[in-house]
């Protein structure tokens, strides 16, 4: 009877063991195998997003988008618009609002400094939202990024 307790104790932690090492090697392969088209490149050039008829790029250096450094957060509109708010929060994961303060160069280019936080995983998704009007008409468009891409 106490072999057989033990045999269970013990292949109990061995499975444990299997499936927490299986899940990070899977989840490291999946994300080294597959690229998320869905997000947003600086490496290749600005992410371009579109909304109530103004086109707003946004363009973040180092483009690498490294955690806890600075960085530089500039939009561009082909429109005139006028920012209202700005903030970057983790998209899968809660890691607190990061709000971003906006400093108009003039009426289509805007500039801020950020630094995001830094995830255990290596994986961090994060997602900036701009809320911003035109013509009388508030409209909102978000930018997902991927951290430390490089």
């Amino acid at each position: 009877m106490c072999y057989a307790s033990t045999f269970r104790k013990i292949s109990i932690i061995i499975t444990v063991l299997l499936v927490c090492s299986c899940g990070d090697s899977k989840q490291k392969n999946a994300n080294l195998d597959q690229i998320d088209r869905s997000l947003c490149n600086f490496l290749v050039s600005s992410c371009l997003k579109e909304a109530n008829g103004a086109e707003i790029a946004l363009f973040i250096t180092p483009n690498t988008v490294p955690s806890e450094q600075d960085l530089s957060i500039n939009l561009k509109s082909n429109k005139s618009i006028t920012i209202k708010s700005a903030r970057i929060e983790g998209r899968d994961m809660f890691m607190g609002i990061i709000p971003v303060t906006t400093n108009s160069l003039n009426d289509k280019d805007f500039s801020s400094k950020a630094i995001l936080g830094s995830c255990a995983s290596g994986y961090m998704v994060w997602r900036l939202f701009v809320t911003y009007e035109l013509n009388g008409q508030t409209s909102t468009v978000f930018y997902d990024f991927l951290a430390d891409n490089g």
